[in-house]
């Protein structure tokens, strides 16, 4: 009851308030979860299926006031995953995350395409587009090799989405080194130097 009470002062105090009000699939526990494993990392964060901006702002907020901290927010923003039906949401999701917008870096374009012309390593991936066992693995393979060593990688929807489960089971838990969740979110801590032994 207490932790009821005091979550709208928490994210008030973290300048979160207007960002936990954003539509989303997102529970307030996993927006949490993403604060917190933000703040943990090393600042180089890239989102896969941004939808309207809120998980981007949890993750944003957590990664404030570190040394150039970036969040790469990569989306086609035509809703093509979403069950809400296509339209674009592209105006929506930037106005969402201006309060953040000297840390996030919007990347139109499909997964795949971008990871292509990514540079840099991620400390934390955070997956939640395509949940088709071919999108997720899709969207696995095309930023795994961009991890940091001990990169933390969170996949939203693994309590009922079987292509998340399928990619989880097969290509995390055989390299993790630390994982965990929630009822409809698993992270893991990954080492890159077993990413290739998959």
């Amino acid at each position: 009851m207490l932790g009821t009470l005091l979550r709208p002062i928490s994210l008030a105090s973290r300048g979160l308030w207007k960002a936990s009000k954003i539509e989303t699939h997102l529970t307030a526990d996993e927006k949490e979860m993403l604060f917190q494993l933000a703040r943990q990392s090393n600042g180089r964060a890239v989102e896969v299926g941004s939808y309207l901006g809120a998980s981007s702002c949890f993750l944003a907020a957590g990664l404030s006031g570190k040394p150039n901290a970036t969040l790469s927010c990569v989306d086609t923003w035509q809703n093509d995953a979403m069950t809400e039906g296509a339209r674009d949401t592209y105006a929506a999701f930037l106005a969402n995350t201006k309060r953040y917008q000297q840390t996030i870096r919007a990347l139109r374009g499909t997964s795949q395409d971008v990871a292509r012309s990514y540079s840099g390593t991620i400390d934390i991936l955070f997956l939640d587009a395509d949940h088709s066992y071919e999108g997720v693995k899709g969207d696995w393979d095309a930023w795994s090799p961009h991890l940091a060593d001990n990169a933390t990688v969170v996949f939203h929807d693994s309590g009922w989405a079987e292509g998340v489960k399928r990619v989880i089971q097969e290509d995390i838990k055989p390299i993790s080194e630390f994982d965990a969740c929630l009822p409809n979110m698993h992270w893991a801590t990954v080492n890159a130097c077993t990413k290739g032994e998959r």
